[in-house]
């Protein structure tokens, strides 16, 4: 962890350095002027850790030399994080007197006094490297793979354009698959019950890719009528898992159905959904008999067919599970024939390799002893290598010792990890910090790793901190440590999480090191001297986590508890003067902002969920670290107040509030500002339409409420880095389409604007427009007619809820068109004429439309597959039956049960 010590330094100094640059109060005039040369010497001695901790360590054969090795990272550690305290107390004493004049001095003297202190003492750090490297040699090219490593990720491997298909990579299991598919299909005058099919195995063997295998088969998913899936876990109850099956089957977010806090309401809503249908339900991970029992019970038994399946590590949980052995599958090791396949296909793209590697990789897969998980992480590994027959027989020899079956996987992690380069390391580690099968959203881990100080600028000047962050995601992914679990319609990955071997691993090796803690029940003390504190109701009891010490070690604080209510004046802050992230984002916070929270000034992250006004806490500017800001509402009774001025902050970089929060475009220009969302746009007021003042925003969701000008966002067109834009209405009668949108822009979203399909003409023009989704009415009217020359560039489309009756379109007018998604046009019964040449074309998906529609997709599928074109598949996920009603009324109800959502 010395890396992210040194790393985190560096960020503060470069941060300081730039302040004095801009004259930025409070340290303008008051710094001695000397204070930028002291800056960039020392900027210069972190330079060189990183560069000394980046290279491989030589392999000392004595153990004195072992030894003065081992010193030397621990004095790097000690002084790095003394540093880093030292340097963020000061900063923090100077926020806390600004404005106050010889306050503000004295505590700038104060700060520059530590910085020339901590310089001498990285000089003396640095001496004795240079003695160390003087007395050995350190050759790169003997050593392990850590600087390969390193230049492959500047050469592109960790890339997002990396080759993902070895996701779906499926070496020996392929039997396996058919047996689960024959025992979901079969025919018999048992088969026609309900029955609770169970795959059971030790962890690693791969049982969750065999249920995903079978859960997406094309003969499964055309057989049931109603696909789910859901995670078990500790931390999750029953609420939990009724919450994500209904997600499957309903149209409706996670966020609207959890709305409904009663689970037996939520239970009860699954019986009558499931009631008369033919479903197919996975649960993954299960872990307890009471989780079975008590889903069973909500189950119908509608006797035509439908199915649960299960997968678990203990036998007993599927013998209570199923009805007999014949629905129980046992998982097995693969042979070494299929070790072997599975292997070099992880390890290279095509599966084909030299004969001297073939020697060498047959006997790690050997070693490897048939379990697939071991072989997908040893060969993640490898393919991260460059082609040296060498650091394959170094993978060998370190792996040689392993002769135990039930602990190959974490022998295998423990290689995986001492191979990752020092600035994945903590990425890897900070997993630790989430709960067991957390399905993680990329953009919030993103925005983590940023104001934990883990992303080095240097890796790419040329890319952002984000896109750095996230060629580092796409590294762990290639090498097979991080699983994508849900992927955008566009197919960028939108959710990630960890197997749950290797979530244990990271929690281990975290505490090992004294960076992380997790405080489970309501008995745990809040911990010093930890850098990462995660509280999480393990045992589903609520906790109260006492805050008796004071850390200032502790620079992130996450709770995973949504039956936690905290109150305003709750000081449980007070003593984590440091903190950098804030996660409250899952609890229920009473009345506005915990009035410590304010003076957390080195705060980068803060996800806040609240009721009432935040308006009162002007102190919130005190905040001048922060990067991003999530400010949500937990209950629809009370919108959120914000401050009028909360865009205004230096740093601020994300920002997301609720649709209906009232906030201002900054007052000066806001260049670190990439994203914003929900920003509300009413009357007439300029300062909610001016977007000139946030001239570098790459992502924006606007909601607008009240009349506004015909060119109220006519300004959208002046923000060149704009490439995702969202518009929502609220109560509005009419939506002016600007007269030019940003050119740049390659996602537009629209709901409920009700455009007439002319005004689609603008839209159409536009250069660089990859994805268009159009929902809940964004658009009026029975009849489209696009025109020549448009959306020349678009890839997926989206209609969600529409009137639209005929589609007069052609090929042409979608040249490259390759996803098309259509939900609830109830009116819509044929696709366009001559869509069967639009060549490009890999997906129709098709959610409660009327059969018609289906069978007109069907026809061009048949139809391209006549011309020789075989990649397009025709999906019917229609989940329920909604009434056939005419759509074209501006307002229509659909009500399942007590599920509402409204089309306005």
């Amino acid at each position: 962890m010395d890396y992210v010590f040194v790393s985190s330094i560096l960020g503060i100094v470069e941060q300081l350095q730039l302040l004095l640059l801009l004259q930025k109060p409070p340290h303008n005039n008051n710094l001695p002027d000397d204070a930028q040369i002291i800056l960039s010497t020392l900027k210069d001695k972190l330079h060189f850790l990183q560069a000394y901790l980046d290279k491989p360590k030589p392999k000392f054969t004595s153990d004195p030399d072992r030894e003065a090795v081992k010193r030397l990272d621990e004095e790097i550690r000690d002084v790095a994080m003394k540093a880093e305290d030292e340097i963020e107390s000061k900063l923090g004493e100077i926020y806390q007197v600004q404005g106050e004049g010889v306050a503000v001095k004295e505590a700038c003297e104060d700060l520059h006094r530590s910085l020339q202190q901590l310089v001498k003492d990285f000089e003396c750090v640095e001496v004795q490297i240079r003695d160390l490297q003087m007395r050995h040699t350190f050759d790169d090219a003997s050593s392990s793979s850590s600087c390969l490593q390193l230049e492959n990720v500047r050469d592109g491997v960790s890339s997002s354009s990396s080759n993902y298909e070895l996701e779906n990579t499926m070496i020996g299991i392929e039997g396996d698959v058919e047996k689960i598919k024959d025992m979901l299909l079969i025919q018999s005058s048992s088969s026609t019950q309900l029955q609770i099919v169970s795959i059971v195995g030790m962890s690693g063997t791969g049982k969750t890719t065999l249920a995903k295998k079978v859960y997406e088969d094309p003969s499964i998913v055309s057989h049931f009528d109603i696909q789910a899936w859901t995670v078990e876990s500790p931390q999750h109850g029953l609420r939990d898992l009724l919450i994500d099956i209904l997600s499957c089957i309903v149209s409706l977010t996670k966020e609207e159905i959890s709305k409904q806090n009663d689970k037996r309401r939520l239970a009860e809503q699954l019986r009558k959904l499931l009631m008369g249908q033919r479903y197919f339900i996975v649960i993954d991970d299960s872990w307890s008999l009471t989780a079975v029992q008590i889903l069973s019970r909500y189950f119908p038994r509608n006797n035509n067919g439908s199915r649960v399946l299960i997968t678990t590590r203990d036998m007993s949980v599927a013998k209570f599970a199923s009805s007999s052995d014949m629905w129980i599958f046992e998982t097995r090791s693969l042979n070494p024939e299929e070790s072997w396949k599975l292997l070099s296909k992880t390890a290279t793209s095509n599966g084909k390799l030299p004969l001297e590697f073939e020697i060498i990789g047959r006997r790690i897969a050997e070693k490897c002893m048939g379990m697939p998980l071991g072989i997908v992480l040893i060969g993640g590994l490898l393919a991260t290598l460059n082609n040296s027959p060498k650091q394959w027989e170094d993978i060998l020899f370190t792996i040689s010792s392993f002769k135990d079956c039930t602990t190959i996987v974490y022998s295998t992690l423990e290689v995986c990890c001492n191979y990752l380069p020092t600035h994945l390391k903590p990425c890897f580690l900070y997993f630790g910090v989430f709960p067991k099968n957390t399905k993680i959203r990329v953009k919030k881990l993103i925005k983590l790793w940023v104001a934990e100080g883990f992303v080095n600028p240097e890796m790419d000047k040329k890319k952002s901190l984000e896109e750095i962050a996230m060629d580092y995601l796409c590294d762990l992914i290639n090498r097979r440590l991080v699983q994508v679990y849900q992927r955008s319609l566009d197919r960028k990955i939108k959710s990630c999480m960890l197997h749950d071997l290797l979530h244990q691993f990271c929690v281990t090796k975290a505490l090992q090191e004294d960076i992380m803690v997790a405080c489970r029940t309501e008995y745990d003390k809040f911990p010093e001297g930890h850098r990462w504190v995660s509280c999480r109701n393990d045992y589903l009891s609520i906790p109260t986590i006492y805050f008796t010490h004071s850390s200032l070690k502790t620079r992130s604080l996450f709770y995973f508890d949504e039956n936690l209510y905290l109150a305003k004046c709750w000081s449980i802050f007070s003593s984590l003067k440091l903190l950098r992230v804030l996660d409250l984002s899952l609890i229920k916070c009473w009345h506005g902002m915990p009035s410590e929270i304010v003076n957390l000034v080195h705060l980068r992250y803060l996800a806040l969920r609240t009721i009432g006004s935040v308006c009162n806490d002007s102190q919130l500017f005190k905040l001048q670290s922060l990067q991003t800001l999530i400010l949500s509402s937990w209950t629809k009774e009370y919108q959120l107040q914000l401050p009028c001025d909360v865009l205004d902050l230096p740093w601020l970089r994300h920002v997301r509030f609720d649709k209906g929060s009232s906030s201002y475009l900054p007052i000066l220009v806001q260049e670190n500002l990439q994203t914003l969302s929900w920003f509300k746009v009413t009357s007439r007021d300029s300062r909610t339409t001016n977007f000139t003042k946030a001239p570098n925003l790459k992502e924006l969701g606007i909601y607008i409420e009240g009349e506004v000008l015909p060119n109220a966002l006519d300004s959208l067109a002046q923000l060149h880095q704009l490439e995702k834009l969202k518009v929502k209405m609220g109560r509005v009668e009419r939506f002016n389409l600007p007269n030019c949108f940003p050119s740049n822009l390659k996602q537009l979203t629209l709901s409920n604007t009700y455009l007439s399909w002319e005004d689609m003409d603008i839209i159409g023009k536009l250069p660089n427009l990859d994805l268009l989704k159009l929902k809940d009415f964004a658009v009026c009217g029975p009849k489209w007619t696009p025109r020549d020359g448009e959306f020349l560039q678009l890839r997926f489309f989206v209609i969600e809820r529409s009137d639209l009756e005929h589609w007069n379109a052609n090929a042409n007018h979608f040249p490259v068109l390759e996803r098309l998604v259509l939900r609830y046009c109830l009116d819509l019964e044929k696709l366009p004429n001559n869509f069967e040449e639009v060549y490009t074309f890999r997906l129709i998906e098709l959610d409660n439309c009327c059969s018609s529609l289906v069978t007109s997709a069907m026809e061009i599928q048949q139809m391209q597959r006549d011309l020789g074109y075989e990649g397009l598949v025709v999906r019917d996920v229609t989940k329920i039956e909604l009434p056939t009603n005419k759509s074209s009324e501006k307002r229509t109800e659909y009500a399942i049960d007590n599920f509402v959502f409204e089309e306005i």
